[in-house]
């Protein structure tokens, strides 16, 4: 059986920016479930890994590209086979100005996942946004009206 540890996580993540579908399923099962948080159209359960990559396409897509995830820390309990990363998100809207601090194009939260593991593999994960960036992060993610203004 493979060692779950916090460089186990990390990897399982740098898998993900790859986008080699071979490595990303060496840490992530195909029928992997995954929970967005929030209160926006993209939030809720992704099932299976194309449905989890799928999403990350859309946020690649939407804040052009600028979307980091900085790791804070990674916990791993390898007996009970659950991890914990905490991590900062930042991402600019695509369709922002280059200097906007808007929450409508600027996206600054500090966030965890809670991911389940079995076999080596994440099988279930679910994101979780700290204070009030579930705020922050609805308004980032609001969809825009067919003028180019954002619903609230």
């Amino acid at each position: 059986m493979t060692e779950l540890t916090a460089d186990r996580v990390k990897r399982a993540f740098a898998a993900l920016g790859s986008g080699d579908r071979a490595a990303i399923l060496e840490y992530w099962h195909e029928d992997v479930r995954f929970e967005i948080p929030g209160n926006h159209p993209h939030a809720g359960w992704y099932e299976g890994i194309d449905s989890f990559l799928g999403f990350l396409k859309t946020l690649g897509e939407l804040s052009g590209g600028t979307y980091v995830a900085e790791n804070i820390t990674v916990l791993a309990n390898a007996e009970e086979g659950y991890s914990v990363d905490v991590n900062t998100n930042h991402a600019l809207r695509a369709d922002a100005p280059p200097d906007s601090t808007s929450p409508y194009h600027l996206l600054d939260v500090t966030a965890l996942h809670l991911l389940r593991w079995r076999d080596g593999r994440i099988v279930e994960g679910r994101g979780v946004i700290l204070g009030d960036g579930g705020s922050t992060s609805a308004l980032w993610w609001s969809p825009l009206n067919p003028d180019g203004s954002r619903s609230t």
